[in-house]
């Protein structure tokens, strides 16, 4: 595996893109953020049924935060999912939805609806939309059956990750996942999980060529997927 960079820059449908380790995406040219599936409040609205960690919105806010920072973006556009249920986004506390206000300041924050909140609040700042087109590529949450065709397509919802072996272990890790002309994300939120790269419903979106941005320890790697070293399991 070659050595990885905390940033790798590179082009996708004539745009030049910097994937980032933390799982998000930078537009230099447009000063445009990209982050997917933060699932805000997913530790408090599993708490009962399955107990996790409840400090998963603190740490995803000061995640994005930290990415807003680094980049000083002039526009954030998050591809879905931004929260684990449409009840808990109305039902976010004060304090974070204060720091949301904040991190808007001085920069447009585009929304746009996933599966888990398809109806936004109204407290948010910015824009909400079912799906968005920035530097000529199309933003949505997931691949629709009028939309798998589109080209210069970006989407989330997938969670995609992959599991790697080395010489000596196995590594896994998020993974951004793209052939010519679409792109999914990996999810940026602390607690989200992930689908394996190499799934039948990640496959049947992308063309055979195939590319992974693979987030592992603070670094990324640019790795073709035809490559063995990528596992099912």
């Amino acid at each position: 595996m070659n050595k990885g960079k905390p940033v790798i820059e590179a082009d996708f449908c004539g745009v030049r893109m910097q994937y980032h380790a933390d799982a998000s995406l930078y537009l230099p040219e447009s000063s445009t953020l990209l982050v997917s599936d933060l699932h805000l409040e997913k530790g408090k609205a599993q708490s009962k049924a399955a107990p996790l960690p409840r400090f998963d919105t603190s740490e995803g806010i000061a995640k994005l935060s930290a990415a807003i920072a680094r980049t000083n973006a002039k526009e954030v556009i998050f591809l879905g999912d931004s929260f684990h249920t449409n009840l808990h986004a109305f039902q976010l506390p004060v304090i974070f939805r204060q720091q949301l206000l904040d991190l808007a300041k001085d920069r447009a924050f585009i929304w746009i609806t996933g599966n888990h909140d398809p109806d936004l609040p109204e407290y948010l700042p910015g824009q909400i939309v079912p799906n968005y087109t920035a530097s000529g590529l199309y933003l949505t949450h997931q691949i629709g059956e009028d939309e798998a065709k589109i080209s210069g397509l970006i989407c989330g919802h997938y969670h995609p990750k992959a599991r790697i072996s080395l010489q000596i272990r196995k590594i896994s890790g998020k993974c951004f996942i793209q052939d010519e002309t679409r792109m999914i994300m990996p999810a940026f939120g602390i607690f989200t999980g992930g689908l394996n790269i190499l799934d039948p419903a990640i496959q049947k979106l992308l063309g055979k060529t195939q590319i992974a941005h693979f987030c592992h320890a603070g670094k990324i790697y640019k790795l073709p997927v035809d490559r063995k070293i990528f596992l099912k399991s």
